[in-house]
């Protein structure tokens, strides 16, 4: 066994007795802080010593206990912030299912518009070639063939006009949007 230090013999005698020494009493006495005993190079008192660590424990806990509470009243903004947040991006992830569902639609239907117009469009000039047909084997030939090569041009020349302003618009929608400029910010007097 280890041999006791006097120090350890001390400890027990003092826990031993329970009446006040003269020191702890001297102590007690001593203003909890006592800056001028610092200054004189004389070192605080056992008992001061520990009022200065019990009050900034005591500091510590009520700054600890004010910190978890603006943490938790954070957390609980930041919770209410993603519901929201959530229940707007719902709705807009709704919204664009169903701009997506008319935007697919919309082209089903065109599509669709459009082979049918095309088929009756051929039907037509089928019906008109066929109609030019029959004028000619019918009367003038010459005045006939005239007034059909006159119509065609007339048609490609027409045709070509749409095909010119079809490319003007596609070309249009593929040029990248110029970014707007800010305005500027005229000051009142």
């Amino acid at each position: 066994m280890a041999a006791r230090t006097p120090r350890a013999q001390r400890s027990r005698s003092r826990k031993s007795s329970d009446a006040p020494t003269k020191a702890d009493v001297a102590a007690a006495e001593v203003p909890a802080e006592a800056p001028e005993d610092a200054s004189n190079g004389k070192l605080p008192s056992h008992l001061a010593h520990h009022r200065m660590i019990a009050r900034n424990l005591n500091g510590l806990l009520e700054n600890y206990g004010e910190l978890r509470s603006q943490v938790v009243q954070t957390e609980r903004e930041y919770k209410r912030g993603d519901k929201d947040l959530d229940a707007r991006a719902f709705q807009l992830t709704t919204r664009l299912d169903a701009i997506e569902k008319k935007l697919t639609d919309f082209i089903e239907e065109m599509t669709s518009v459009a082979f049918e117009s095309n088929l009756k469009i051929r039907g037509n000039s089928d019906s008109i070639t066929a109609l030019w047909d029959a004028l000619e084997s019918g009367g003038d030939a010459e005045d006939i063939a005239k007034r059909r090569r006159d119509t065609a041009a007339r048609e490609d020349a027409r045709q070509a006009g749409i095909e010119q302003r079809l490319q003007k618009l596609v070309a249009e929608k593929q040029k990248p949007c110029e970014p707007r400029r800010p305005r500027k910010v005229t000051k009142k007097k």
